[in-house]
């Protein structure tokens, strides 16, 4: 059993303290959950096996050639979840990464927050937020907003021209990035993972050369299971839509003998990134539902398939899709019932295509009325917890292409849920879509107004995990007002949320009123944050969090704070984290920082992933230099896992896009319904 790349994501650094991530999965991506916070009384016995203490991913299939083990001291971190799915197995075993300690917090308030004596697992708001943060930050836009803005002074603590962050040109990328991935993609006795972020790293930037060689690695089982799964996702972030690519995609979709890997359904969703915009006579949507309809030994290939005609968004689907939802099965003549996991990712694809009417006349709010009667507990026909969850996010995405009085309805219904709910993560599913509801344009003004009410008042009065996630939902809309030029409400949404950080209490529920006030670009906020960044005994994840509010509100009297933690030494687990944070601010004078994380001997694997991805994120073209020469390594310096890494980072230097293309997956996805395949595509960036 060889052990898998493991790093730490760049944005979950940005938003996700040490002491809450584990080390990585497979194909250059992260565990996106608090690891180590999931202890095994806390969850249901259907959910994935949480993160452990120790414990570090592994994939079998042995080595293959020129491909070392990766691993060491610091190869530990969480297992792939297990169970419910099938698919190739990945277990566990090994250490776990160091993530130092730091206790109490911010001196505000009632103090230092409180440590929980059990972690709260699955339910924990910074899943949610892992899962959804890339949508929300956009951080490359932010970006490239402030490169067209004036080179000195002004927002984002920008001084200088020098200083400032420089996206890398479309030569660079060209010269110095594309060939060296295109070597380690041709290079048989490359390492499974190197090839693997080439792979990822090449269609990122949309070199279209690579196409047939990606067909060949798909097909070829003497490629590594990694490469081979890779090859059909690339296809899919790659974003070229041609007849030729839909049909292999097609093709290796269908074929069952792909089953002891994950390129069937990883082909499933690169077809959905595709869109459906060129298939006129609709062969993806057909084919994933003749698959959808058949006997299936592995458990990951519906949900895949049903994935994806969500991320197709078209209205055409919704008929086919409500009758999967009414009678556990497709309209096909002799198709095999559908599961409970199978049927919640049906109802999320009904709400990520967000159309709440039916096929026939009269049936305006057919879908709308369907979600209402999943979660409505006194109905004959009990739904189980996970369709229940994912009928709850659906209706903060249907609700607002309805017409007013339908809106209050769905609002009304998504309050009784915050109040009455059995099921906590069903609560926070249903605080979250009063967010996204009242976030989204064309909602009644009556009707927002009355939904903030409900979220402010589970804000301050709430108990357990309900005040961060309330927090979360009145930040999206405050962001939203922000959005179209106009200034969160002060009394309604900005006060509480800092008077609830003022409060003190729990270190994780502290995080997300940080990150709230940041979402708001609150403003008034910045001293209590930067108080309690500056503070050395306050708990590092919390400090973390406090540095990611201060970069979304662009506080450029922070910077200094900012880079001095950075700094620190003794805040060794933060280096990386507040660099995102100045990589937010446009302050490009941290690369070097980062950089020399990278080539730190004596670094954590932990470290190093994440150090290689900020760089990725943050896209300075000055940082090209440096990953170029770990992922080369003519030296014999660095080991397969951080030249991996820093390959990873180049290919997302190369990616031009505002949202990395599988955020369109992950964004308001229903991830307690456990499939084992995708659970592994929500780690890739």
């Amino acid at each position: 059993m060889r052990r898998i790349l493991k790093t730490a994501a760049a944005l979950a650094l940005v938003t996700t303290a040490p002491g809450f991530l584990a080390e990585a999965f497979a194909h250059g991506g992260s565990y996106r959950g608090p690891a180590g916070e999931v202890p095994p009384d806390s969850r249901e016995p259907s959910d994935p096996p949480p993160p452990p203490e120790g414990g570090g991913p592994q994939t079998p299939g042995g080595e293959p050639p020129g491909g070392p083990t990766t691993g060491g001291p610091d190869a530990g971190g969480p297992s792939t979840p297990g169970g419910g799915g099938g698919g190739p197995s990945r277990g566990g075993g090994g250490p776990p990464p160091s993530t130092g300690g730091g206790g109490g917090g911010p001196t505000t308030g009632s103090g230092r927050p409180k440590s929980s004596s059990k972690g709260s697992g699955y339910e924990d708001w910074t899943f949610w937020w892992n899962y959804n943060k890339d949508e929300i930050l956009q951080l490359k836009s932010k970006v490239r907003k402030m490169q067209q803005g004036p080179s000195t002074g002004g927002q984002f603590g920008r001084k200088t021209s020098g200083t400032a962050i420089k996206s890398a040109t479309d030569e660079a990328i060209q010269k110095n990035i594309v060939p060296l991935l295109h070597q380690f993609l041709e290079d048989r006795e490359t390492n499974f993972h190197i090839q693997s972020a080439a792979q990822l790293g090449l269609a990122k930037i949309g070199d279209e050369s690579i196409v047939e060689t990606l067909k060949t690695m798909g097909r070829d089982k003497s490629y590594h299971k990694e490469v081979q799964e890779s090859a059909g996702l690339a296809l899919g972030l790659l974003q070229k839509d041609t007849p030729d690519i839909r049909a292999y995609l097609i093709e290796a979709m269908k074929d069952s003998s792909k089953d002891d890997t994950y390129l069937r359904p990883f082909s499933a969703i690169a077809l959905g990134l595709l869109g459906e915009k060129n298939d006129t006579d609709r062969a993806a949507f057909n084919a994933m539902i003749d698959v959808i309809s058949a006997k299936e030994v592995k458990g990951d290939i519906k949900p895949a398939c049903l994935a994806a005609i969500g991320l197709f968004g078209n209205d055409a689907s919704v008929a086919e899709l409500m009758n999967i939802v009414q009678t556990s099965k497709t309209s096909r003549k002799g198709s095999e019932l559908l599961n409970d996991t199978e049927i919640s990712y049906a109802i999320s694809a009904l709400g990520k295509i967000g159309q709440p009417a039916g096929d026939k006349p009269g049936q305006q709010t057919a879908v709308l009325d369907e979600m209402i009667k999943i979660v409505d507990s006194k109905a004959k026909a009990k739904r189980s917890p996970n369709e229940r969850r994912s009928a709850a996010i659906a209706l903060g995405q249907l609700a607002p292409r309805c017409e007013a009085k339908d809106q209050k309805r769905a609002a009304e219904v998504l309050k009784g849920l915050t109040e009455d709910a059995v099921d906590t993560q069903e609560k926070n599913f249903a605080i979250i879509a009063l967010g996204r509801m009242g976030a989204a344009k064309g909602v009644d003004e009556k009707v927002r107004s009355e939904m903030i009410s409900v979220l402010r008042k589970e804000l301050e009065k709430g108990k357990g995990l309900t005040p961060p996630f309330a927090a979360l939902a009145l930040g999206l809309i405050g962001r939203s007002y922000s959005d179209q030029g106009k200034a969160s409400p002060e009394d309604e949404i900005n006060a509480p949320i800092r008077a609830k950080f003022a409060e003190g209490g729990e270190a994780k529920a502290l995080g997300a009123y940080a990150v709230a006030s940041g979402l708001v670009g609150d403003k008034l906020a910045i001293e209590k944050l930067k108080e309690c960044l500056k503070d050395k005994g306050a708990d590092k994840r919390v400090r973390g969090y406090c540095a990611l509010g201060l970069g979304m509100i662009g506080a450029s009297d922070a910077v200094d704070a900012i880079k001095s933690t950075l700094k620190d030494d003794n805040d060794r687990d933060l280096r990386v984290q507040t660099a995102m944070a100045a990589g937010l601010m446009g302050d490009a004078g941290v690369i070097a920082e980062i950089v020399a994380i990278v080539k730190d001997k004596d670094a954590s694997n932990y470290e190093l992933g994440s150090a290689a991805l900020a760089l990725g994120q943050i896209g300075d073209e000055r940082a090209i230099e440096a990953l170029v020469e770990i992922a080369k390594d003519e030296k014999k310096t660095y080991p397969d896992l951080t030249r991996s890494l820093a390959a990873v980072a180049l290919g997302q230097i190369g990616d031009r896009r505002d949202v990395p293309t599988l955020a369109r997956l992950a964004t308001d996805i229903n991830y307690r319904a456990h499939v084992a395949a995708i659970t592994e595509l929500l780690t890739i960036l």
